[in-house]
């Protein structure tokens, strides 16, 4: 099971492309199949089961994209993504695809074929949302690696002897998994194996081939972790037996038992991703250019209409929605950003924390504080539901990023971490039934509106909460009710391109003018 971390679920990655669920989940599981190959393969062979996602989206949303990058050995931010199609023509590996009924249990399901000088290997991995990944499938092995510790693969030639069960015994794994015939095994731990032990089992005559898997995320799981807390509810009890009041505090307590951090190391990571937000807001203002995509440049645009009297006085809001707009076009222009919790909302958390920060006044630690608030409602949300649109629309990403906005400006301005909670179950209530419906495929429109509706929803529920508004129903059955609102969505309206303003006659339209580009 996995274990959420404000860092590696919630805010977070760090990253270019369209969608964190296909261009930065697929570069971790590429990542995972290059390891399992011993390099980058010659040839992968990708299954897609139609009743899923990524038919009809893997090349729009950069899944095409992330999993070349992946087995290229890349990272989810390096700018080689942008021009990747040349990449694999220099690295010589051909990618094919494949669409039928496959049954498989998530609509993102990667099944993949892999070879390398003949050798040839299976890899089952799903993406779930927000960039988190878990590895199901090894050959015929069913496996549960979330990328947030060690891995260790062996394959047997003939049947393991006494001492292979030895030298798996003396890893001090924290599981070991055989196949049926014991010709596969794959151990986990939460510490590096040593090189002097994979020697050891690489000498046996059993041992056909040995392979390690390394973590794809930036917070790993510790050996024991006693976390204080997984729902609002038992936050308010270990609050109460703390004495602490702030919500950036409870994240900071989480973050710590949830990873093994210092306190520390947790405000540094959050600092460190504040300025790639404020970077990304900079580069957006002056102005992006990319080829694939549908909207130009328009982010100035906001800010010249006010400057010259054009637009009603919104206040903080005046300030928020051109920042929003920035990441928004960072993001489709193949620039850094952070997905918040994931790429498609990517927009209204920066833009949101950084405006009220400086409509504020406030310094550089208030918002690293602000954005661990906004990444504990976050974590709570990853545990009970998800951040994927595939399952639950866009509710579970511009509605989950509202909820996280509203939280981290109460918390920012003041307020106790009870109204924090509030504000976020005012948020989330007002976004039930939020759909997931990209025009032309592309994670822009209605994309942008919906970001920018995302803070506008956070920041006034925000002022609500903290100027005593009731929020009736509390955080958590919001969340339970939000879930099962979300998973009764048609299929057509959760990221499949198949229902909505995707299939209007100007969404076509503009479909095959970028496809004839």
């Amino acid at each position: 099971m996995n274990v959420p971390s404000i860092f590696n679920d919630v805010i977070g990655p760090i990253m270019r492309g369209p969608s964190s669920s296909h261009s930065a989940a697929a570069v971790r599981i590429g990542r995972i199949g290059r390891e399992l190959m011993g390099g980058t393969p010659q040839t992968v062979h990708a299954y897609f089961d139609l009743a899923g996602s990524l038919p009809s989206t893997y090349l729009s949303q950069g899944s095409d994209m992330g999993l070349s990058a992946g087995l290229l050995g890349f990272d989810a931010d390096d700018e080689r993504l942008a021009d990747y199609r040349n990449e694999i023509r220099k690295a010589q590996l051909e990618l094919h695809y494949f669409t039928d009924h496959y049954h498989d249990p998530h609509p993102n399901t990667y099944n993949l074929r892999l070879n390398k000088d003949g050798e040839e290997h299976r890899l089952k991995a799903l993406s779930t949302g927000g960039g988190i990944i878990e590895v199901i499938g090894i050959d015929d092995l069913d496996v549960s690696f979330f990328g947030d510790c060690y891995g260790l693969v062996i394959w047997f030639k003939k049947s393991p002897t006494a001492q292979i069960d030895s030298l798996l015994d003396e890893m001090e794994a924290v599981s070991v998994s055989w196949n049926k015939d014991r010709s596969l095994a794959v151990a986990l731990s939460h510490s590096p194996f040593s090189d002097e032990l994979v020697v050891r089992i690489n000498v046996e005559p059993s041992v056909l081939a040995v392979r390690r898997l390394s973590p794809v995320v930036p917070v790993l799981t510790p050996g024991q972790s006693n976390l204080p807390f997984t729902t609002a509810s038992g936050m308010e009890r270990y609050a109460s037996s703390t004495g602490i009041t702030d919500l950036a505090d409870l994240a900071i307590a989480y973050e710590t038992a949830r990873g093994a951090l210092t306190d520390r190391e947790v405000m540094e990571m959050a600092s460190r991703l504040v300025v790639i937000m404020e970077d990304g807001i900079s580069r957006g203002l002056e102005g992006t250019v990319f080829r694939d995509r549908i909207l130009d440049a328009q982010a100035d645009k906001y800010s010249r209409s006010r400057q010259q009297g054009a637009l009603l006085n919104l206040g903080v809001l005046d300030a928020i929605i051109p920042n929003v707009a920035a990441v928004m076009e960072v993001k489709s222009a193949m620039g850094v950003i952070v997905a918040a919790p994931t790429a498609g909302s990517c927009g209204g958390l920066p833009g949101s924390l950084i405006g009220v920060a400086a409509a504020c006044n406030l310094d550089a630690e208030a918002k690293a504080r602000g954005l661990l608030a906004a990444g504990v409602i976050g974590v709570l949300i990853a545990t009970a539901s998800t951040f994927s649109a595939e399952v639950c629309g866009c509710q579970a990403e511009c509605g989950v990023s509202s909820g996280m906005i509203a939280a981290a400006v109460t918390s920012m301005l003041g307020g106790s971490y009870q109204i924090s909670l509030a504000a976020a179950s005012l948020a989330l209530q007002n976004i039930f039934g939020m759909v997931c419906d990209p025009v032309a495929n592309r994670v822009e429109v209605p994309c942008l509106g919906k970001n920018i509706l995302a803070a506008s929803n956070g920041v006034s529920c925000a002022n609500l909460a903290l100027s005593g508004f009731d929020q009736v129903i509390p955080f958590d059955e919001v969340v339970a009710a939000m879930d099962q609102v979300g998973r009764s969505l048609p299929h057509e309206l959760r990221c499949t391109a198949r229902g909505g303003l995707s299939i209007t006659p100007t969404s076509k339209t503009i479909t095959k003018r970028l496809q004839s580009q």
